[in-house]
């Protein structure tokens, strides 16, 4: 392998994982973003309903209140929907990421072939992986 080659695989590789950093930012992102908006929207959803609850007589308030309730319920709902959204903009991204590289070219290292007996090539069969074991202090 030459220098070069070896140089352009690097490059490759550090290319890469500054991609899927990116990618994870960007998901990051859209969480926080998201949470951001969401929380908002409650909070001032429920100052209103807290504001209506004083002002409203003792029979009417307790709607307002049940509403507020089912406003906190609906807003947790869509937070625990949160993490999957992000993961799912991640994985949009990583596929991206992936189909820009297929028409460069690069595609990860391929094993070698075996040959018509089996064997692989000059180096011969594969070996069983070794069993690690571990030591007794």
């Amino acid at each position: 392998m030459t220098d070069t080659s070896r140089e352009t695989q690097v490059r490759e590789v550090l290319i890469e994982a500054v991609e899927v950093q990116l990618a994870a930012l960007k998901a990051a992102i859209t969480f926080w973003s998201d949470w951001i908006d969401r929380t908002s929207g409650f909070v001032k959803a429920a100052t209103s309903g807290l504001e209506r609850a004083r002002d409203a007589d003792k029979n009417n308030s307790g709607q307002i209140l049940l509403e507020m309730v089912d406003a906190g319920r609906e807003s947790i709902r869509t937070l625990s929907d949160l993490p999957r959204h992000a993961a799912a903009q991640f994985v949009r991204d990583l596929d991206e990421i992936a189909a820009r590289r297929k028409p460069r070219g690069h595609s990860a290292p391929q094993e070698p072939q075996a040959t018509a007996g089996g064997s692989r090539g000059r180096r011969g069969p594969k070996a069983p992986a070794k069993r690690r074991v571990r030591a007794k202090p």
